[in-house]
């Protein structure tokens, strides 16, 4: 991406204001070409981006990213076998688990981070992305959904449960046989999904598209 550096103006309008994020002076927002970033003239923090095909590219691997979330779901997350004993376990069953342990709140948190805010921001992002790729009209509540989908973003911790299992993992490995399920495959491919959306969203672009067309 090519980077253009932010102009700060005093007298501009409080609408064509942007607050740079790292050290939050005042510039003048910029039309910028794809491809093209705008940074702080100050401390050299990104301000505005406007990334290629980023409507597309983003929906894309959400919708690929809630079909992961789904499957993960539904098939087996993992096995172990010792002495001939054989059991399988599922990401809902590790939450039933806990929630029959005496560990309600646990598995509640479980259930919240790995599973429920992934979704629904996966959801609202679907939602809006979908309409803006298919030119439906802009609704208020997109602008809600939008926000809070990037509200939650922080919270949905699918990635910390891997790097946990992965962990887990390695300490299991060495009492008994394990062997992986598709669900296991389903949320790593997921991770990088995630990733990959943080990378290919363009905020700047769906706040112009949900501000601007109305």
């Amino acid at each position: 991406m090519t980077s253009v550096p932010g102009s700060s103006d005093p007298q501009a309008p409080v609408d064509d204001l942007v607050a740079c994020p790292g050290c939050d002076l005042l510039h003048h927002r910029r039309h910028l070409l794809i491809g093209e970033l705008a940074r702080c003239e100050r401390c050299g923090d990104i301000l505005q981006s406007n990334k290629f095909d980023s409507v597309d590219r983003t929906l894309a691997a959400v919708l690929a990213s809630i079909v992961l979330l789904l499957v993960s779901l539904c098939l087996p997350f993992l096995s172990l076998s010792r002495a001939g004993i054989n059991s399988t376990i599922s990401v809902l069953d590790a939450v039933s688990s806990l929630w029959f342990s005496d560990m309600l709140w646990l598995g509640t948190l479980t259930l919240a981070f790995i599973v429920l805010l992934p979704l629904t921001r996966l959801l609202l992002l679907a939602w809006v992305l979908g309409r803006i790729r298919f030119q439906r009209k802009i609704r208020r509540g997109m602008r809600m959904a939008f926000r809070w989908s990037i509200r939650m973003e922080p919270w949905a911790m699918a990635d910390i449960f891997m790097v946990g299992v992965v962990v887990s993992l390695v300490k299991v490995s060495t009492l008994a046989n394990l062997h992986t399920g598709l669900a296991f495959w389903s949320l790593l491919l997921l991770v990088g999904l995630s990733i990959f959306i943080n990378l290919t969203l363009c905020k700047d672009t769906i706040w112009a598209v949900l501000t601007y067309k109305d």
